[in-house]
């Protein structure tokens, strides 16, 4: 596959001044908003202003798109107050997070930057101006199939702005679920130094009366269009289906994201109350279609970037799932950490990203002033790119990844590759081959 020779490299500043020379081309945007988005977003590049402050701009920011964006796809809004309400919960509860884990990101700044990025790499990067559908249409050599399919490409071509926008704030609403883990490990510590006290760790468990709903999530998620004489039809892909259950199971915060938009959103009842049991009993013309693989799109993106069964071959990129897995990545813009004085500090991290025919890398560097936890940081980067895109018999195409920093006042530099015969990590002058080994601390 033909790549676009380009090394970016993700700074706030160059970053939002793209995004607001972009604000133009965004049609459902009204040109007399331009002026406060641009505010807002100065203010999240403004080093004076501190995490919290910060957060509440992004609050700002998150209604503002979210809502314009939804209403860019369907008229049925109902339910987006409801999820501004658990967003409210949200962005208190992340205060809690931050005290038990010096590492914990604002995800409610880490979203809009993600919107952000995105923007950005459509734009660098040719391949994600060309998105692929293909894995919710199943397709057949019938020529007439595949002009119905360009078609319904074409109209979803017209509301990939907002679809994306969708993507990428709501991508992270599950993490306080999954991130209560951790709560439960610092409280056992604590309680088990009281030896006549014996904790009963939070856990989540659902009633039957909910099955329906998380079975009716992952029918939407395994949802594929199927051509059938003048009209689509609706179609299970089983595979997909049991694949989603499993990250279901595990209470992956992407799927659960996507619960709750399920939940709340009407458009999604709506517009997916697909009739199952008689064939053919639901014909779809092509406008239908591409309201339907909006909503499938949205689901899917935001539940695969955390489902550890999914991965990308590198010759089909050209995904929002994988969009959105990049700017998720490559994001270090929203990162803090507690300093010795309990401030709360950005990590400064400054990233790089290049990608060519010969290779896909992406570089972490540190400042040098801030003493943060590398080796930890690149071990959580290594898991996630090692799982996720794989490069099968592309002989040419080098996968990499590097870190630089400071670790307790020392200096580290870090490299991942990846390549079709090939893979190892090298943590300053030791070399391990075995990724398990190294991702388990062994």
């Amino acid at each position: 596959m033909e790549m676009t020779v380009v090394q970016c490299t993700f700074q706030r500043e160059q970053i939002v001044d793209f995004f607001k020379n972009k604000l133009k081309d965004l049609k459902f945007i009204s040109p007399e908003d331009y002026k406060q988005i641009e505010s807002w977003l100065s203010s999240l590049c403004d080093t004076t202003k501190k995490r919290y402050e910060k957060t509440h701009i992004a609050w700002d920011v998150w209604q503002f798109f979210f809502e314009k964006s939804l209403r860019a796809l369907t008229d049925n809004v109902r339910g987006h107050d409801k999820l501004y309400r658990y967003l409210n919960e949200y962005m208190e509860y992340e205060n809690l997070l931050f005290a038990i884990d010096r590492k914990y990101r604002d995800h409610m700044i880490h979203s809009i930057w993600v919107m952000l990025l995105g923007f950005y790499l459509k734009d660098k990067y040719h391949q994600f101006n060309d998105m692929d559908y293909m894995n919710i249409f199943l397709l057949c050599d019938d020529v007439k199939c595949l002009e119905e399919y360009n078609t319904v490409k074409k109209i979803i071509k017209e509301k990939e702005d907002p679809l994306w926008c969708l993507i990428a704030l709501t991508h992270d609403l599950g993490y306080p679920i999954e991130r209560t883990k951790r709560a439960n490990e610092v409280m056992t510590k604590m309680i088990n130094n009281f030896g006549f006290l014996k904790q009963k760790d939070f856990d989540y468990n659902f009633t039957t009366v909910h099955e329906p709903v998380i079975n009716e999530l992952l029918n939407i998620l395994s949802y594929q269009l199927i051509w059938r004489p003048n009209s689509w039809t609706i179609g299970y892909a089983s595979g997909t289906r049991a694949d989603h259950a499993k990250s279901f199971e595990r209470l992956d915060h992407g799927i659960m994201a996507a619960y709750l938009l399920q939940m709340y959103l009407d458009w999604i009842f709506d517009d997916l109350n697909i009739r199952h049991g008689t064939e053919n009993i639901y014909p779809l013309k092509n406008e239908d279609a591409a309201r339907m693989t909006y909503i499938i799109t949205l689901l899917d993106a935001i539940s695969a970037h955390t489902n550890k069964n999914r991965y990308v071959k590198m010759d089909t990129v050209n995904e929002m799932q994988t969009l959105l897995f990049l700017s998720d990545e490559l994001d270090e813009l929203s990162r803090f950490s507690r300093s010795k004085t309990d401030e709360w500090i950005e990590i400064n991290c400054k990233t790089e990203f290049e990608w060519t025919n010969e290779v896909f890398q992406i570089n972490y560097t540190f400042d040098e002033s801030k003493d943060y936890d590398v080796v930890e940081f690149f071990k959580g980067k290594v898991d996630k790119l090692n799982d996720r895109f794989e490069i099968g018999n592309t002989k040419s195409l080098k996968l990499s990844l590097n870190c630089k920093g400071t670790m307790s006042k020392k200096s580290v530099v870090c490299k991942y590759e990846k390549t079709s015969s090939s893979c190892f990590v090298i943590i300053n002058d030791k070399t391990y081959r075995d990724m398990y080994e190294f991702l388990s601390g062994r």
